[in-house]
Formats: structure tokens, sequence, C-alpha cells
């Protein structure tokens, strides 16, 4: 009879052991770990910013020109003032508008104080002996909806801290330089507005919505040129901004003689008129 061999006990747990791995099912596969995200390169620009508007605020006033393109208002080119408050910046300025290339520039006044617009122009003239019209920026009128977004825009083109204020660290710094401003020693700063981080931390509602707009169309930031002169000051801004029924509006300020005194009123009373109920002359209706 041939001679049966037995297992030791370290052989049986471990042929115990292979069987049992035989026999058990295969693990699932584990989902793979999303990439991280890379860190963005770019310095923040939230110390940065913080001085300037720091600055602007103990300045509390400044005198500006405005070139640029305010859409199907036209071009713009005008001098004027700047007065700021904790919350908002008056702007009085007087110039030029160009709607189209074939017409003759034509002269243009507005200003902004407590937040509602005026504005002197001959191609609106809204009641006879009263040239100009009142804007207000929650304006339900035709030429509220109309015209309202573009004046902001020049607003905002006065105030850099209409821009950053609240956004300060959804922006970085893509580049900077030395560069003169009217022969002023200065640095350009290229300055990018990450706008989903930015939609989420600005203060104001108009802000807020825009960033969120840009945001959801897959604009993933929004670029501003700032230039600043040795005491940190701004010497020149510059904004290209897609607003609602203007167009594409593209506006550059150019500052001097911050601190300097300025008068800054809205027009008398009876010199304000109003349109009727209806689409301007000439203008294309808000959608």
């Amino acid at each position: 009879m041939p001679r049966v061999r037995h297992a030791t006990p370290l052989t049986a747990v471990l042929l115990g052991a292979l069987a049992a791995v035989s026999c058990a099912p295969a693990p699932a596969p584990q989902p793979s770990k999303p990439a991280a995200a890379r860190p963005d390169p770019r310095p923040s620009a939230e110390p940065l910013l913080a001085d300037v508007l720091h600055r602007i605020d103990e300045e509390g006033s400044v005198r500006s020109s405005v070139r640029g393109d305010l859409g199907f208002v036209g071009e713009l080119a005008g001098d004027g003032a700047v007065r700021y408050t904790a919350d908002r910046a008056d702007v009085a300025l007087h110039g030029t508008t160009k709607p189209a290339a074939a017409q003759p520039p034509q002269p243009v006044e507005l200003a902004v104080v407590d937040g509602v617009g005026y504005l002197k122009s001959p191609l609106l003239q809204p009641e006879p002996g009263k040239p100009w019209l009142r804007l207000a920026a929650d304006g339900t009128d035709f030429a509220a909806k109309l015209l309202s977004p573009a004046l902001r825009q020049v607003q905002d083109a006065a105030d850099p801290r209409a821009t950053f204020a609240g956004v300060a660290g959804a922006t970085r710094i893509q580049s900077s330089a030395p560069e003169q401003v009217d022969g002023t020693p200065t640095t350009r700063y290229s300055l990018r507005v990450l706008t989903a981080q930015g939609a989420a931390s600005a203060p104001d509602e108009q802000q807020r919505t825009r960033l969120r707009k840009a945001a959801d169309a897959g604009r993933t930031e929004i670029g501003y040129e700032l230039w600043l002169d040795d005491r940190g000051l701004p010497a020149r801004f510059a904004a290209t901004e897609q607003v609602a029924q203007a167009g594409q509006v593209s506006l550059t300020s150019t500052y001097r003689d911050w601190g300097a005194p300025v008068d800054i009123a809205p027009p008398l009373a009876d010199q304000v008129g109003s349109f009727p109920d209806g689409p301007l002359p000439g203008a294309q209706p808000p959608r």
C-alpha cells in the first residue's frame, strides 16, 4: 500500500489561504481620483489693490480725461472730474461724442451724482428749454434702460474701486512693466479678475450678475490695465466690457491732480426734461 504523506500544519494553512483567494471575487475597480487643480502661478493682486483703493479714498478727488468707444453711443472724448465717497463716485464730464464715422463730433455733457445720471446732447432734446435728460440706474423708462448702462460704464471707468472692490482676492497680476504716462514714470499692471471666484465675493449685485454671466458663458477671466505712479495712485485705467444695450464699451481714463478740489453738482431741476414713453428717435429698443 502506498504511503500517504500528510500535509504539515503550515502547508495546510497555505493551501487554505490559496483556495480562499481563488474563490474570492475580484475587487471592484476603484474610481480614479480627479486630477488636482493646478495652482495659479500668477501672484494675487489683493495687496496691491488694497493699497490703491486706500490711497484713492485718502485723496478723495481727481481730474481726468476719458477716451474710448461707448458702443452705439459712439466715440467719446472728454475731460472732467471725479469726487470719491465711501460707496460711490460722483462724476462730471464734458466733451464730444461721434455716433458714426460720417457724422461730425457732437458736444456732450454728463454728470453722475448720488447714483443718478444726467446727459446733455444736441442729439437728445427731451423737452424744449430742458436740455438735460435724467437717467436713474433703476429707471423703467426707455431712455434709462437704453442709456444708463453706458453711463454707468463711464462712471466705473473713472472709479477703479467699482471694478476691484470686493474682488481683489479674485484678481491676478498677469504682468507688470515700467511705462510712461504723459511723461510721468509709472508701472503698468495687466490684471485679470477670475469671473467665477469674483462672482462669489463681489458685494455689488450688478457686479455679481455681470461676473456670473461671464463665467457661465465660458469667460474665465476679465482683463484690465492699471498704471500706477510712484505714490501708488492710478495714472491711467483701461477697461473693455460688453455692456447691456450699448454693445462693447472700451474706455481709458487718465488721471491728474489727485486731491484737487472739484465741484460736481446735478443740473438745475428746471433744466431737466424727460422723453415721452417710447423709443428715442433713431434708437433701437433694448432687448
